[in-house]
């Protein structure tokens, strides 16, 4: 497990609470967080605090705000000895153009696919195919985002 530093206890905090979506980027980065150019992340987001080099944003994503970012699980010792959940931490991959909707919960090792849409208030527990709009508690596929091809 690795060592909690005050400067990234620091960091998250400015990550969370700062107006601007460059500044909370940046802080962001600073944690450990890979985020690509171009992406928004919003107020309030949490990302996971223990592990954030476990998170991959890639470019021109949208994650609004009060939305969770988990890379491991924290169930509690008594849990683990009964191998009910997994123990160590897992990535989370936001792919390109990908848009997570207010307070949705993306849980450890999800692959969120390029431009695909997660409503507001999901939990994503598996993963989202690319162009995909998921919703629910657990999440669920509810219809696909028409490409440019098929707009026109």
């Amino acid at each position: 497990m690795k060592s909690w530093k005050l400067g990234s206890r620091i960091f998250r905090i400015f990550a969370w609470l700062l107006p601007y979506s460059p500044l909370r980027v940046f802080f962001h980065k600073l944690c450990g967080v890979r985020i690509g150019q171009g992406a928004y992340v919003g107020n309030f987001v949490l990302m996971d605090g223990q592990y954030p080099e476990y998170i991959i944003i890639e470019d021109e994503t949208s994650i609004a705000p009060f939305t969770m970012i988990l890379a491991h699980s924290g169930a509690s010792p008594f849990h683990q000895r009964f191998n009910l959940y997994h123990k160590g931490p897992q990535r989370v991959h936001i792919k390109k153009g990908a848009w997570i909707a207010a307070g949705a919960i993306i849980l450890p090792k999800v692959v969120i696919g390029e431009g695909a849409i997660v409503a507001a208030g999901s939990v994503v527990t598996s993963d989202v195919p690319d162009y995909a709009v998921v919703a629910g508690i657990p999440a669920k596929q509810i219809k696909e985002v028409p490409t440019k091809t098929e707009a026109e």
